[in-house]
């Protein structure tokens, strides 16, 4: 991630859960690629929503809300790779 202090809130845990939000995945999905439980992954989406200043709303979706911040301060188009949900598109990246 740039050293913008965006995200200087933000663990290392939940910029990682942020990331593969951004790439797609579920909570479960995030829990599994993480090796933690569905529990911690909760927590750390909903830390990440208030460290972002994403409230909750009828009006918009929180979690998009967050991923749209988080490509537009890492450069990121929806890259993927080809163990990710929905591969087949874009250019895969390194971790």
């Amino acid at each position: 991630m740039p050293d913008s202090g965006w995200d200087d809130s933000l663990l290392p845990r939940e910029r990682e859960v942020l990331a593969l939000m951004a790439e797609g995945w579920s909570n479960t999905g995030i829990a599994d690629q993480m090796y933690v439980s569905l529990s911690a992954v909760e927590k750390h989406v909903t830390a990440v929503f208030a460290k972002l200043g994403v409230p909750a709303s009828a009006a918009g979706n929180r979690r998009v809300l967050a991923v749209l911040r988080y490509l537009a301060a890492t450069g990121r188009t929806g890259e993927r790779v080809s163990e990710r949900p929905g591969a087949g598109w874009g250019k895969p990246h390194s971790r």
